[in-house]
């Protein structure tokens, strides 16, 4: 008896990313058919629309949007989503827990596999759930995180994406924002820290605390732990005592 095909589309705006992920497919998945190729958020909405595919691996970022731009206008199918990306950002790990699998870029060949089979074994073990409106409702959770920051008058509701480091000051605690904004809030870093360390933010010195999306370089420095350098060139150090735990982290 014939095994049937799973029908895959490939939607991905570099076309290197699509010839990838088409040869790995050709290469480990023969059982795999790939129906369809788009290169944008319209193009791959309009495809899952049209042909139904059992699996789709998806660009996160397009230049008209992104993967959940796309998803929403596909709540009506149900199928399989691997998510491409090139930033293992928190968003993208939450969502692997609770819902599927994703490939980073670029592509390592052993990953890709470890997916797509997970991907398989899914199917073959339980009925297909609607992806598309877990990965959704995840997504919206995810976007509306916001951290608290007391003030005098009561409270403002900042982006954790949007804070790049925070600084100790005495019974304060200085947030550096990506729009460049400095607020004081009148809580100490430890509070902070326990509320942003599961959103990846890691103390690397008894001074900062810092969003490791934003680290870049690591230099061991002299004496002591070391130096991290972030986006905008700005450079930290990193107490000797911490320096194992951002290891073990950057791992």
């Amino acid at each position: 008896m014939e095994t049937s095909l799973i029908k895959a589309v490939i939607i991905d705006d570099e076309i290197d990313g699509r010839n990838i992920v088409s040869y790995l497919l050709n290469r480990f998945f023969p059982d795999i058919e790939i129906i369809g190729l788009a290169e944008n958020v319209a193009e791959g909405a309009a495809l899952i629309r049209t042909r139904l595919p059992d699996m789709v691996f998806l660009d996160v970022e397009m230049p008209d949007g992104n993967a959940f731009d796309l998803l929403s206008e596909c709540t009506n199918w149900s199928g399989d989503v691997i998510l491409i990306t090139a930033h293992d950002h928190y968003a993208i790990r939450a969502i692997k827990a609770a819902v599927l699998d994703y490939v980073l870029k670029p592509i390592d060949e052993e990953d890709f596999v470890h997916a797509v089979d997970v991907a398989l074994k899914k199917r073959e073990n339980s009925h297909p759930a609607n992806s598309t409106n877990l990965l959704l409702d995840v997504y919206k959770h995810l976007m509306i995180r916001k951290v608290r920051i007391p003030t005098l008058s009561g409270f403002s509701l900042i982006p954790i994406d949007d804070i790049i480091r925070c600084e100790a000051s005495g019974n304060y605690t200085n947030l550096f924002c990506t729009s460049r904004k400095q607020i004081i809030a009148c809580r100490k870093l430890g509070e902070y820290e326990e509320e942003l360390k599961e959103y990846g933010f890691v103390r690397i010195h008894k001074k900062h605390l810092v969003n490791i999306n934003q680290i870049i370089e690591y230099n061991k420095g002299g004496k002591g732990g070391g130096y991290v350098t972030l986006y905008g060139r700005e450079v930290l150090e990193v107490s000797a005592r911490r320096k194992g735990y951002l290891f073990n982290i950057l791992k």
